[in-house]
């Protein structure tokens, strides 16, 4: 009975044994290779990484606008600086000159015309003489314009003559009384009347005591431009500034020359900037445009014509 039993035991064992060994073949059998594993890992497509090409920079180049160069070795990198902006200038315009004056913009005109020449102490024309000449009635009797020499007649630049005319019957007809007492002078009609003014006033120079001219020399005169006129009520001998600064036909024309295009050449005030004493008698053709912002503004030809330099 011991004996079967025993036979029993080792039977039992040794089927145990190969259920052992039976299920270590199979488990080997399920696990992967090591040379599959590898192979498996080389069937799978590798991740593409971008290619970025650096080209490099040639070392003499010089920064570009946004780049900031590199460091110098063994130092530090500092931050970029933005370069300050260049005060941006005034225009050299007519209007930006204007603009810094505190002046409106001033008309589009041709400086360089003849409406423009510049005649004063600074400036002489020599022996000017215009090209043609307009003879007008001084009393403004007669409504023409003659264009042979008439010397009972104002003679002007021929230019200005109409425009001279309608002026003055413009005066008259607002009941003011017209006389053109002295429009163009030769220069040696000019040099003939500033020794004459010079021996009456007891100078040389034809300056007063305030250092203003009373009468220009010759070539320095508007009047030998036939630019000009010296507009009263009546003839005088001599001309003075306190007997015809309130007279009514002066301050009629003061007030509408620019209508017709003239001004006030040399105004009260200004004596120090046209070098001249102050004639409310003198009217300058400069034009409708330039007159109207002249007269508006309280500017002298000189101080005018400097807009435009």
């Amino acid at each position: 009975m011991k004996i079967f039993i025993r036979i029993i035991r080792v039977i039992l064992g040794l089927a145990l044994l190969a259920a052992f060994a039976f299920g270590l073949y199979t488990f080997a059998q399920a696990a992967p290779k090591s040379g599959d594993y590898l192979a498996q890992l080389e069937e799978q497509p590798a991740p593409v990484s971008p290619v970025v090409v650096t080209m490099p920079k040639p070392a003499s180049a010089a920064p570009q606008d946004g780049e900031n160069a590199a460091p110098a070795e063994g130092g530090t990198e500092s931050p970029a600086v933005e370069p300050a902006p260049e005060p941006t200038p005034l225009p050299n315009t007519p209007a930006a000159r204007a603009a810094a004056l505190g002046l409106p913009e001033p008309p589009n005109v041709d400086i360089t015309s003849w409406e423009f020449m510049l005649v004063n102490g600074d400036h002489s024309i020599d022996q000017y003489k215009p090209e043609q000449f307009g003879y007008i009635n001084p009393t403004i009797d007669a409504f023409d314009v003659q264009t042979n020499f008439n010397p009972d007649r104002t003679e002007v630049d021929f230019r200005i003559a109409q425009a001279l005319l309608d002026f003055g019957v413009a005066a008259e007809e607002e009941g003011l009384s017209v006389y053109l007492a002295s429009g163009y002078r030769s220069y040696d009609s000019q040099l003939e009347n500033f020794n004459r003014v010079c021996i009456n006033n007891g100078v040389s120079d034809g300056k007063d005591k305030n250092g203003f001219y009373i009468t220009m020399p010759a070539g320095c005169s508007e009047h030998q431009s036939g630019l000009c006129c010296d507009i009263t009520d009546r003839w005088y001998g001599t001309k003075t500034a306190d007997a015809l600064r309130n007279n009514p036909l002066s301050v009629w024309m003061a007030e509408h020359c620019q209508e017709y295009g003239f001004i006030l050449r040399f105004p009260e005030g200004k004596e120090s900037i046209t070098g001249v004493m102050y004639e409310p008698w003198h009217f300058r053709y400069v034009g409708v445009d330039a007159a109207t912002y002249i007269m508006a503004n309280g500017l002298t030809l000189e101080e005018f014509v400097k807009l435009y330099e």
